[in-house]
């Protein structure tokens, strides 16, 4: 599943690879689109319970486990897989690299926006895998 991910993910870089924002308002509405595309992939893979990507399947485990909602979950580990990555960077390299505010972002609002699509398009979803 990994590899066919990779896959995807560079078909898909080459299809956008013209989109270079060069200013910050720029870059922050192309990241936001790009959280509500990564959402609905995520939503997606939730939803069909057919394969989970490591993250995603960590996050299931811990949702499943403590009863509660997956995008309820999802800021915080998601959250934590930052702050780890921040600590790892400073320890090892002695300054924070690969972690800004768009990582942030993104770890704060892909779980509110799957539960989002799942509000509006669970239903709908339903319907196509049944």
């Amino acid at each position: 599943m990994g590899t066919i991910f990779s896959a995807f993910i560079d078909v898909t870089l080459m299809l956008v690879n013209f989109l270079n924002p060069q200013d910050y308002i720029s870059q922050i509405v192309l990241l936001l689109i790009s959280c509500v595309v990564v959402a609905f992939g995520v939503f997606l893979e939730i939803k069909t319970e057919i394969v989970y990507l490591p993250p995603d399947g960590i996050i299931v485990a811990i949702s499943t486990v403590l009863k509660k909602e997956f995008g309820k979950v999802k800021p915080f580990v998601d959250t934590t897989m930052v702050i780890i990555a921040a600590a790892l960077s400073i320890a090892f390299l002695g300054y924070l690299v690969g972690v800004r505010e768009g990582t942030i972002i993104s770890a704060l609002i892909i779980g509110p926006i799957v539960r989002i699509l799942k509000k509006y398009l669970d239903s709908y979803v339903d319907l196509l895998i049944s």
